[in-house]
């Protein structure tokens, strides 16, 4: 006869309560972002630019979806896989958040809720986790300080963006560009200024201030960026192959350095979790 540890038979709850939640999500990413690639006019009444960033967005959903799915279905999932994992739930929330106040009301919209609560959830589930066993790293002190800096510089550069397009509306000077469908705020503005800055600035001061905490916060926070400007990019560098009109808004070229930057820095902090530290 065998029998099952007390830890093992804890993990395999764990495990079951992570992965039914994360199939159900993964489902409805995947319908929604099917719905958002085949139906004939999912993103109405949107600019065609706009329309081909939905759907590059839709497509790379579908692959983060799948990465979910792999992630939390493993034998056992290591530290920095639900640190990836965290960051890939981060970029659902706000990808999804801007589909449910951004895009005119389709078949999806109940989809799309489901979408924001289940990866809002587990986001915070996994964040608070985080808070209270936080995950050990090997990142030099200048890895750690260089990507507080970086996160609060990005802060600051994309909201002086969007603040260069907002105090000139609210002095008077008409309309934003881009704005929202029939003239509704558009939704990244009031994400960005609201939500996402400043809990990316937060993480940065953090980082500064050497908490237990940072280097996980880090992992999760450069996974969001690097997922969602890979899909923001994704759009244009298709309409790119095929020919068609490239149009870019003023945060083309940061979003780039950014990309690039971002990627650099998450694998160095991945080789933390691991690896020795490497001088700064």
């Amino acid at each position: 006869m065998t029998t099952t540890t007390a830890p093992a038979r804890t993990a395999s709850r764990s495990r079951s309560t992570t992965t039914w939640p994360t199939l159900a999500l993964a489902v409805s990413v995947v319908a929604a972002s099917v719905y958002g690639l085949l139906a004939e006019a999912p993103y109405r009444s949107l600019p065609e630019t706009t329309v081909l960033g939905a759907r590059a967005q839709d497509a790379c959903s579908i692959v983060v979806a799948v990465l979910l799915v792999t992630l939390t279905t493993r034998p056992r999932i290591a530290e920095t896989a639900q640190l990836l994992r965290l960051g890939l739930l981060a970029y659902l929330v706000y990808s999804y958040l801007i589909y449910v106040t951004g895009v005119p009301m389709n078949r999806m919209f109940l989809v799309y809720v489901v979408v924001v609560a289940l990866s809002g959830g587990a986001l915070l589930a996994g964040l608070a986790a985080l808070l209270d066993r936080p995950v050990a790293s090997t990142a030099s002190r200048g890895l750690r300080h260089g990507t507080g800096w970086f996160l609060v510089g990005t802060t600051a550069t994309f909201a002086a963006l969007w603040l260069s397009v907002l105090v000139p509306v609210a002095l008077g000077a008409g309309p934003p560009q881009p704005e929202g469908v029939g003239g509704t705020p558009y939704p990244v503005f009031w994400l960005d200024l609201a939500i996402t800055l400043p809990a990316i600035a937060a993480v940065g001061v953090v980082l500064l201030r050497d908490r237990a905490v940072g280097p996980a916060l880090a992992v999760v926070a450069l996974v969001k960026i690097v997922t969602l400007f890979t899909a923001l990019w994704a759009g244009p560098a298709f309409a790119t192959a095929t020919g068609e009109d490239v149009h870019l808004g003023p945060d083309a070229a940061p979003s780039v350095v950014l990309l690039v930057a971002s990627c650099w820095l998450l694998r160095r902090w991945l080789r933390s979790f691991t690896e020795p530290a490497q001088p700064a």
